[in-house]
């Protein structure tokens, strides 16, 4: 795709259009470095002060973003998230544009810990569902659920809970929401099964979130924690 010298829309616009496009299309990946201004300016044929009109006001609208250093890149993936407010993984995604998605790694019956026996307030003999998934926005994994949900939740082994919001379709199949969100935050590190899961590092820094969620009527509902990748997330309070 080139650039229309005849055109009334502006060189540094019509550059803008294409790399946007280029980003669209999965030429451009989020966090990849884009061309150097000079392989652009050899690419398009336009001046460096065209150029640089161009990716400036990509970096004002945060499509792209600049390292001191390393050189211009596609923006990485970043959700800001209420952490007072009880708001869905789905709903985080879609408020800002971009695709949730998610990917089961378990779904089965299990010997409930000892926290899911105090946060629950399960019975002597009791099993949790642990429903696991990996989220994604726009394809980039940047958090892992690990839910543990009370035995009333067994339907759920029955579903199919790739690529869904668990809350929206507790809802309308289900007639179930949920109101109480009680959250403890904190600081963990990857093992090497959560830097498979999250395309990370080793011993890269995440942010666990254990939240007790109820039901409508107050009752225990599930266990979640969530383990993010903190670079993905802005938080607001």
């Amino acid at each position: 795709m080139g650039l229309d010298n005849e055109s009334s829309v502006p060189l540094y616009k019509q550059l803008k259009e294409i790399i946007k496009e280029e980003i669209s299309r999965g030429t451009y990946k989020r966090g990849q470095k884009i061309p150097p201004e000079v392989e652009l300016q050899e690419t398009y044929h336009i001046s460096r002060i065209t150029i640089r009109k161009a990716l400036q006001e990509l970096t004002d609208e945060k499509i792209l973003e600049r390292r001191r250093g390393k050189g211009t890149f596609v923006a990485d993936v970043k959700l800001e998230r209420s952490i007072s407010k009880l708001m869905s993984f789905t709903q985080t995604c879609e408020a800002q544009g971009l695709v949730p998605g998610g990917k089961i790694i378990k779904s089965v019956i299990e010997d409930p810990t000892e926290t899911d026996k105090k946060e629950l307030l399960l019975k002597e003999g009791s099993k949790i569902i642990a429903v696991d998934r990996i989220r994604y926005a726009d394809s980039v994994p940047v958090s892992v659920e690990i839910n543990h949900f009370t035995e009333d939740y067994q339907f759920l082994l029955g579903e199919d809970l790739n690529n869904v919001s668990l809350f929206q379709m507790l809802e309308t199949k289900y007639h179930i929401t949920f109101q109480n969100n009680i959250k403890v935050l904190e600081l963990t590190f990857s093992d090497y099964e959560m830097s498979q899961y999250l395309s990370i590092a080793q011993k890269t820094p995440l942010l666990l979130i254990s939240s007790l969620i109820c039901d409508q009527n107050g009752d225990p509902a599930f266990y979640c924690q969530q383990y993010i990748v903190g670079t993905k997330f802005k938080f607001l309070v």
